[in-house]
């Protein structure tokens, strides 16, 4: 763990609103919890692309649009005239010539994950001052603030443009079923803090600075730069990557497999950034034994259990 450089209370605090985009497939266990969750730590509005869920997550994300902090936008899959590697994706990536003004709904051959991150950068870029780009099987955890405000205090520089968050990866716990309880509440073990996969990073933004998006990192406009939660300067490596590891103020939990049976409905599912029909897009069962990590114990999380779930009937109390 590095040593962190930026002070605890910097006088320039950050202003809102703050958006959280993803991209859902047959997410309904669990994406309740999980938008109360960041709601309550400070997101404002939630950008869901719906990528042809087929069971309750649309009529669920319906009725938190209709509490107002939703917006669900329909993003099947588009299979391309040929399919691209992951590398071939960046590639495209990089060439689209004008990212703010491209039709990211005709762009197939992205992926579903990569097109999506970029609509919602063209479409909701300019309202929103921060935009959090995470999955629905990730939690950010702001072990010393607690909410995004607070976090974002910290980081005052506005050639501050994102701030890459470390992965911590939780496991099963054993657990072959779910059980009724909250992600947050069943899953309390986790790799090692320095396990070499919690080198991944996923991304919080200001728009107005991100050129355009990948799936973990994204290319900065001039004059800004990545920096972790500490406030080191960094340059992504293959956009994915940060060494060394910090989780001295947000650790991204990343619920990857949960129980046996919950990780066999994802592998049904398929992938997201490559697309679920894509040759290579299958997840394989492997994925499992090496994503199953429950060396030590981390609580943090499990202590908003009756919050979240309470925050989560409030928001879907209105009118159906």
């Amino acid at each position: 763990m590095e040593k962190c450089s930026v002070p605890l209370n910097p006088p320039v605090s950050a202003i809102g609103p703050f958006y959280l985009c993803a991209i859902v497939r047959d997410e309904e266990e669990g994406l309740a919890e999980w938008i109360a969750y960041h709601h309550l730590i400070g997101i404002d509005h939630f950008v869901i692309y719906d990528n042809g869920s087929a069971d309750g997550t649309t009529t669920l994300l319906d009725r938190f649009a209709a509490a107002g902090i939703v917006t669900r936008i329909d993003w099947p899959d588009r299979p391309p005239p040929q399919w691209l590697t992951y590398g071939g994706m960046l590639r495209l990536l990089d060439a689209v010539p004008d990212p703010r003004t491209a039709s990211w709904g005709s762009l197939g051959a992205l992926g579903p994950q990569i097109s999506a991150y970029n609509d919602a950068l063209s479409r909701f870029g300019d309202r929103a001052a921060w935009m959090l780009f995470i999955d629905a099987d990730e939690f950010l955890l702001l072990p010393e603030d607690g909410h995004l405000t607070r976090f974002l205090d910290r980081f005052p520089r506005p050639d501050i443009g994102a701030i890459g968050l470390h992965w911590r990866y939780f496991g099963s716990a054993g657990q072959l079923e779910p059980d009724g309880r909250l992600v947050v509440e069943r899953f309390t073990r986790c790799a090692e803090a320095a396990f070499p996969g919690h080198a991944h990073i996923k991304t919080l933004a200001r728009p107005v600075a991100l050129d355009r998006m990948a799936v973990h990192a994204g290319l900065l406009r001039p004059g800004y730069s990545y920096v972790n939660d500490c406030g080191t300067a960094f340059t992504p490596r293959h956009l994915a990557f940060n060494d060394p590891i910090s989780h001295r103020y947000s650790q991204l939990n990343h619920y990857s497999v949960k129980s046996r049976a919950e990780f066999e409905r994802k592998r049904a599912k398929g992938n997201a950034t490559l697309g679920s029909r894509h040759p290579e897009g299958a997840i394989e069962a492997e994925y499992f034994k090496r994503q199953d990590l429950n060396d030590v114990e981390d609580r943090r999380l499990a202590m908003w259990t009756a919050t979240v779930r309470d925050h989560a009937a409030r928001l879907l109390s209105g009118p159906r």
